[in-house]
C-alpha cells in the first residue's frame, strides 16, 4: 500500500485498499481497542508470550506448550521451514505466495500438488498421488478457508488424515480465515486439535493462524502456531528473541475479549460480499462461471472475450489503480490459473466505489 501510494504521489488513505482480505465492516470495532491500549515501551517484551499463550491455550483447548506466538504467520512460516529443513514441500494449491518465497529462500524445493483449472477452485485440493521419496521428511500444506481459491474443506480432519496416509512426515494447516467460518458447520473440523487427532499414522500437525484478517489489524504483526510442544519448544530456541512487542501481546489479549463482537459483523459481512459479486457480475468484467465467494473476499476470472483480446489481470488492476481503487492481481500465486482478480469486500460505501471503478473499467475496455 505504501510503495503504491508513492508510485501514485497521493497519501496512502485516498487509496482504497481492496487487495488485502482484512475484516473491513469491523474496522471500527479495532479502531477503538487499538485507541484503549496505550503503548508499552519501557520494557523488552516477554519472549515467551506468556501471558497471550495462557489466553490461546484457555481458548483453544490446549496446553500452552503446545503454542508459539510469532511476529504474524509470516515469520512463522519461514521459521518452519528454516528449522524443519523438509526436503520438498508440497503445496496443495493455489496458495498463499508467501510459503513459495519462504522455500526459495531456504533453498527448498516445492511444488503445486493442487494446478487447479479455472473451475476446479471451488473443490478442496486433491491429494492421490503418494510422494516419491523419502516422505517422511516432506512438509505438505494446506490452506482452509482458502486464499485466493475461495473454498474451505468440507471435511478438514479427513483430508488431513489422507496426507498422513501418504506418508507425509508434517502437514502444516493454515487455518488464518478460520474465524470467517464461525456459525458454519465447517468451523468445529478447523481445529488443530480435531486436526491432530484424526492422524493415526505418526504424522506431526500444525495449525497456523494470523490475527490479522479477522481483526483487520494487518499492521499489528501477531500470529501463533500451534502443535506439539517439544517441536515447538525447538523453534522458539532457533529464533531472535523479542519478535513479538508487548503492544502486539497485549492487543491480542483484547481482540480475544472482543471476538463475541467481531463475529456479529459477519453476517454484515455476508451480505456486503453478495452484493459486490452482483456489481461486479453486472459489468460483464468476469467470467460468470468463475466467480467465487471467499472467506472476506471474490476472486474472479476476467471474461473469455477479454482474455481473448489479450486483457490481463495485471492491465486490469493498472487501470482500477487510476481510479485510486487497490486489487490483487493473482497471475503470480503458485498454482493459480492466469486472469483472476481478487477484491476484498468492504462496507456498503466503500463497496460502492469499488463496483464504479469497475464500472469505468468495463466501460473504457468496451469503447
Amino acid at each position: 500500500m505504501y510503495r503504491v501510494a508513492r508510485e501514485l504521489g497521493v497519501a496512502p488513505e485516498a487509496i482504497l485498499d481492496c487487495g488485502s482480505n482484512g475484516f473491513a465492516q469491523a474496522e471500527d470495532l479495532t479502531r477503538d481497542l487499538v485507541a484503549s491500549v496505550p503503548y508499552p515501551f519501557e520494557h523488552y517484551p516477554d519472549p515467551d508470550s506468556t501471558a497471550l499463550r495462557q489466553r490461546l491455550a484457555l481458548d483453544e483447548g490446549v496446553s500452552p506448550d503446545q503454542l508459539l506466538v510469532g511476529n504474524g504467520s509470516s515469520e512463522l512460516i519461514w521459521l518452519a521451514l528454516r528449522v524443519l529443513r523438509p526436503t520438498r514441500v508440497t503445496l496443495l494449491g493455489p496458495t498463499f505466495s508467501e510459503y513459495v518465497r519462504a522455500c526459495d529462500a531456504h533453498g527448498i524445493p516445492w511444488r503445486v500438488l493442487h494446478s487447479a483449472p479455472a473451475d476446479a477452485l471451488e473443490t478442496p485440493p486433491a491429494a492421490s498421488a503418494p510422494p516419491p521419496g523419502d516422505a517422511r521428511r516432506e512438509l505438505a500444506v494446506l490452506c482452509s478457508p482458502g486464499n485466493p481459491c475461495a473454498i474451505a474443506a468440507p471435511d478438514l480432519p479427513a483430508l488431513v488424515a489422507a496426507l498422513a496416509r501418504q506418508g507425509y512426515g508434517t502437514v502444516l494447516v493454515d487455518l488464518t480465515y478460520r474465524d470467517f467460518l464461525w456459525g458454519t458447520p465447517e468451523y468445529v473440523g478447523h481445529h488443530w486439535q480435531t486436526l491432530t487427532t484424526a492422524c493415526t499414522f505418526g504424522t506431526t500437525v500444525l495449525g497456523l493462524h494470523s490475527f490479522t484478517k479477522f481483526f483487520h489489524c494487518t499492521g499489528i504483526r501477531l500470529g501463533y502456531l500451534a502443535g506439539p510442544g517439544a517441536l515447538l519448544a525447538g523453534l522458539h530456541a532457533a529464533r531472535p528473541p523479542w519478535m513479538v512487542s508487548p503492544y502486539a501481546e497485549a492487543m491480542g489479549q483484547r481482540f480475544l475479549d472482543a471476538r463475541p463482537a467481531y463475529r456479529d459483523r459477519l453476517p454484515t459481512l455476508r451480505i456486503d460480499r453478495a452484493t459486490l459479486l452482483r456489481a461486479a457480475r453486472a459489468t460483464g468484467l468476469f467470467d460468470p462461471g468463475a466467480m467465487l465467494e471467499g472467506a472476506s473476499f471474490l476472486t474472479c476470472r476476467l471474461h473469455p472475450r477479454l482474455l481473448a483480446q489479450g486483457v490481463t489481470s495485471g492491465s486490469v488492476r493498472a487501470q482500477l489503480l487510476r481510479h485510486h481503487v487497490l486489487v490483487r492481481a493473482c497471475d503470480n500465486i503458485p498454482g493459480m490459473p492466469t486472469g483472476y482478480l481478487r477484491m476484498q469486500a468492504r462496507p456498503a460505501q466503500e463497496g460502492e466505489r469499488l463496483a464504479e471503478a469497475l464500472r469505468q473499467v468495463a466501460r473504457s475496455l468496451d469503447a
